[in-house]
């Protein structure tokens, strides 16, 4: 289905329009494994966590002042892990904060610092906990081109959170470093990650070398940086989807894994994740994100229109669906 005769669906009934709170932009929006709590974080350096409640509406759970500069990113921990937020910011500082169960009613107590990562030189941008099965481990991005991969020592102590790899993968005087990062989810692979700012580039941990090392560079945009990569679940495909939003266009690549080239353990040959196609299509992107089973791919730009794209019969992602909320409240608030 093209643009043209694409379904356009407007969320009027269900559209719950969220008084932020906040008094900057809205930086990260981050739901938690459930689905039930969101996590958001701002310029004015506030993060707030909202609970969804039995009746459907969302109510304002804890809020706090969390770094001492503009709020960029927000994530949520696996469950498993307990209740844990890392957020990081302007200030050069990531931070992991826990929910204590037990505590008085005021919002801001309910949240606790364990651990403020401060090895950045600049600003941090993104971040990302791993895949669950890889244990509790923390990727982080920051605007002197690094991403630094940090570990929980011991899960039952959140104050120890040791630097396990620090991968230059942008040049520092570039213009926005590091932006975005995205881990793969798949449980036969070893730790893998993508990161994204003027190209996109791999990485894979080796287990012979015990280091991470890069597995594949792509080339970079036309125009500008890559905004924003996801790294499509993997249920039991061949081959992996990686999806990057760069500001007039998404770009989708496809990577065969070959089971015969996993017997090798030489990294360097690039064999163990082949770029088999990519595709380029034409549209407002600036974050992009996978369904669940990596079957469907989401976009939103600056037009207030999320796109929902889905590969076809020849293997072409075509746009299935376009999202769009009701608006004319968000409108009616705003003051002449």
């Amino acid at each position: 289905m093209t643009e043209d005769n694409s379904e356009f669906v407007h969320v009027n009934q269900s559209t719950q329009i969220i008084p932020s709170m906040h008094l900057d932009y809205v930086h990260w929006v981050s739901f938690d494994t459930y689905g039930r709590r969101v996590a958001t974080c701002s310029g004015d350096r506030f993060v707030r966590v909202w609970d969804l409640t039995d009746s459907g509406e969302w109510t304002l759970a804890a809020q706090w002042q969390a770094h001492r500069g503009s709020v960029t990113s927000v994530c949520w921990a696996h469950p498993e892990f307990g209740s844990i937020l890392a957020t990081c910011g302007s200030d050069h500082d990531a931070k992991i904060w826990e929910e204590r169960s037990h505590t008085t009613n005021t919002m801001a107590s309910r949240w606790t610092l364990r651990a403020s990562l401060t090895e950045a030189r600049r600003g941090v941008t993104c971040l990302e906990f791993a895949p669950r099965h890889w244990g509790l481990k923390l990727a982080v991005g920051s605007a002197d081109g690094c991403v630094r991969i940090y570990e929980a020592v011991d899960i039952m102590n959140l104050s120890q959170w040791p630097l396990a790899a620090a991968l230059q993968s942008f040049e520092e005087g570039s213009k926005l470093g590091c932006t975005c990062l995205s881990w793969c989810n798949g449980r036969f692979e070893p730790p893998t990650l993508v990161a994204g700012g003027s190209h996109l580039v791999i990485y894979r941990y080796s287990e012979s070398a015990r280091a991470w090392q890069p597995l594949v560079q792509l080339p970079a945009p036309a125009k500008g940086d890559v905004l924003d990569v996801a790294w499509a679940p993997n249920v039991g495909r061949r081959f992996h989807y990686i999806a990057s939003a760069e500001n007039q266009q998404l770009r989708v690549y496809k990577f065969r894994r070959d089971a015969a080239d996993n017997k090798s353990n030489d990294i360097s040959s690039n064999k163990h994740l082949k770029l088999e196609s990519s595709q380029t299509i034409d549209a407002n992107a600036w974050r992009c994100q996978w369904n669940v089973t990596g079957t469907v791919l989401a976009s939103s730009g600056d037009g207030g229109t999320v796109q929902l794209w889905k590969s076809d019969l020849d293997g072409n992602f075509v746009c299935v669906s376009k999202v769009q909320g009701d608006l004319s409240q968000v409108t009616a608030k705003i003051p002449a």
